[in-house]
């Protein structure tokens, strides 16, 4: 599967500028989702950089808040994201990419950074017997 863009430069650069960068290093909440099987496969930050590069090259970039830099994922580990969908949220101010993941998503070596065993899952009524 070969990435797409999904705009063109300035269509990007719109869509970046409309952004509110209000989290860390003036940042948008970025979630990855698996296309196919609706997983949540990481949370992150995006700068209008990466933002831009996202949608025009249509491979997932981020905006590292240690590095202080925008990277795109994959760059070092070969684990790429093709993006195959953009959505903002009501407020401008995160977003979720839907993508197809080529790889772990996690750091660690996992699918998704929600597979740990350190993670909680905690469910409602009936369900939620025996997880705690």
């Amino acid at each position: 599967m070969e990435p797409r863009p999904l705009a063109s430069a300035e269509e990007a650069w719109k869509i970046a500028s409309s952004l509110r960068y209000r989290h860390i290093d003036g940042t948008v909440v970025a979630v990855a989702q698996d296309v196919v099987t609706k997983d949540v496969l990481m949370v992150a930050y995006m700068d209008p950089i990466a933002v831009v590069l996202t949608l025009t090259t249509g491979l997932a970039h981020y905006f590292s808040t240690t590095r202080k830099r925008v990277w795109l994922k994959g760059e070092t580990s070969g684990h790429y994201q093709i993006v195959k969908e953009f959505r903002t949220d009501c407020d401008g101010d995160a977003v979720v990419l839907k993508v197809f993941q080529i790889g772990a998503a996690c750091h660690t070596g996992s699918r998704s950074c929600f597979e740990s065993s350190a993670s909680y899952v905690l469910k409602s009524g009936e369900e939620r017997r025996g997880l705690l």
